[in-house]
This record gives C-alpha cells, sequence and structure tokens, in this order.
C-alpha cells in the first residue's frame, strides 16, 4: 500500500541514490515548481546524488541547459540520462547491423528542429515526409499547431510502406505551452496501429534506468529512489528494475494514464 508522505526528507534517509523525472515533476517546461529547487537544494545538502531521468527526445546537453536555465545545476542534478540518448543507441545499432546507411533519410519529427540525436551519424534529417524517408524518429511534437489526427493521416503511408520509426520520447502527455497536450507516445502508438514497426527508446523500459542507475554508481536498486509522475513510465518502470517509488500526485501524468502499478510513495509536489 502506498504511504503518503509531507516531504522529502521523511524518507530521504533510507536511500543512497536519487532518479527524478523533469516535466511535471521539477519544472512544466516554462518555469520550475515553487518548492522543487529548494528541496534539491536540501538533497544535495545531504550528499545523496541525484540524476535526472527524462523521456525526452534530445540529448544530454540541451536538457542540462534547460535545467541550468532553471536553476537546477550540476551541484544539484549530477547526470542526466535521457530517452533521446537512448534513441541514438539503437539509431547506431541499425547502422551498424546494416538496417540504415549513410546517406539515408530519416524524418525528424522534433520541436525547435533539433537534430541533436542525428548528429554526426551521416543520416539526412527531414521536416516532412519523402519517398526517401527510411526511418521516422519521433522526438517530439507541435500539439499547438497539428492534432494527433493529422499525424496520423501524415505518417500513415509511411507506416503502410513499413518504413520503421523509434519513439524517442514515450510520454503520453507533454506540456506545450503551459497546458497538458497529447504527447510522442501516443503518436507512436498510432503508428503502431496503423502498421508500423515502432521501437520505443526510454521509460518504462529497462535500458534507461540501467542506464541511469550506472550513472549513480550501481548502487543496490532498493536504496534508489525514482520521482515520477507518471504510473506507467515512471513508477512501473522503476519498479521493474527493483527501485523504490515516490509519485508526485499532482504532475500532469498522473491524472492519465494506466494506474496498475501502484507507487511506494505519495505526495501532491515535491518539496523536502
Amino acid at each position: 500500500m502506498s504511504r503518503d508522505i509531507s516531504g522529502l526528507r521523511d524518507i530521504l534517509d533510507q536511500f543512497d541514490g536519487i532518479l527524478i523525472d523533469q516535466f511535471g515533476v521539477l519544472h512544466d517546461g516554462n518555469e520550475p515548481f515553487p518548492e522543487a529547487l529548494p528541496c534539491l537544494r536540501k538533497v544535495a545538502q545531504s550528499g545523496t546524488p541525484v540524476v535526472a531521468i527524462t523521456n525526452s527526445g534530445r540529448m544530454k546537453e540541451p536538457n542540462r541547459k534547460r535545467l541550468d536555465r532553471f536553476g537546477f545545476t550540476a551541484d544539484l542534478i549530477g547526470d542526466i540520462v535521457t530517452s533521446g540518448m537512448v534513441a541514438r543507441s539503437r539509431i547506431v545499432d541499425m547502422l551498424a547491423e546494416g538496417d540504415l546507411t549513410p546517406g539515408d533519410a530519416v524524418l525528424n519529427l522534433t520541436r525547435e528542429n533539433d537534430v541533436t540525436v542525428l548528429e554526426g551519424l551521416g543520416l539526412v534529417a527531414l521536416n516532412e515526409v519523402a519517398s526517401s524517408t527510411r526511418l521516422v524518429l519521433i522526438s517530439g511534437l507541435k500539439p499547438e499547431e497539428l492534432s494527433r489526427q493529422d499525424y496520423l493521416q501524415l505518417l500513415k503511408p509511411l507506416a503502410e510502406r513499413g518504413i520503421p520509426a523509434i519513439c524517442a520520447n514515450p510520454d503520453h502527455m507533454v506540456y506545450s505551452h503551459g497546458k497538458a497536450a497529447f504527447g510522442p507516445g501516443l503518436v507512436a502508438a498510432d503508428y503502431a496501429e496503423a502498421g508500423g514497426d515502432v521501437t520505443f527508446a526510454g521509460k518504462p523500459g529497462s535500458e534507461i534506468f540501467l542506464k541511469s542507475l550506472q550513472s549513480l554508481g550501481n548502487p543496490d536498486p532498493s536504496r534508489v529512489l525514482m520521482i515520477g509522475d507518471s504510473h506507467h513510465h515512471d513508477i512501473a518502470g522503476a519498479a521493474r528494475v527493483g527501485c523504490k517509488t515516490l509519485l508526485i500526485a499532482s504532475g500532469v501524468q498522473a491524472q492519465g494514464a494506466s494506474q496498475d502499478t501502484e507507487p511506494d510513495f505519495s505526495i501532491d509536489a515535491l518539496r523536502y
């Protein structure tokens, strides 16, 4: 049974490390949540290491810049592991196995024309559907411009042609201009439903959690606390690798998807 806590101080001494989600836990995409920074400062004073584990379709450096801008500097969050990093590893494997070759075109669905996942791999990033497309990379969306149905109509011909897709952000819900919106994970699910072969990189898959535990120095997972707002991505994924879990009940994803895995602890918002 999940235990409600008043603040992280109630349980911090039980753990040797913390994994923490970004969106819905630390910030809303535009500004940090009021008590998140003071909380992590207290955690830093305790000496407990913190690694951000995020279903961001970008690489580490863009996420570091965003967290720094919000005040979550390296002294508070020592490392960042992203689903974009996992997606890049999958693409590197595809190149090594001959499923992709240098010069192939990739439909890069992202925000702000981010191409960091593909940089240096010799692939051609496209921002629109073309006959030369050999892979779809679903990293970020523009729900303020296109509906979920719009994306399906755009991508369905590629799915029917058997073009594989990698979802570099499996979240079902995201913040867009401060409001909750459908996430890349749902568009990827629609692509699979249309007949496409989709690989999901990031939470709740075990690979991203294992990479994050490695960044903490491979402690006993039962001595690591995962803090997140998604039952499906954060709570179930962390529990699968043996971590304890704290649900941020006010987070946007806490209101949305399946609640089949109960967290060990729950709190309305991150505070110390």
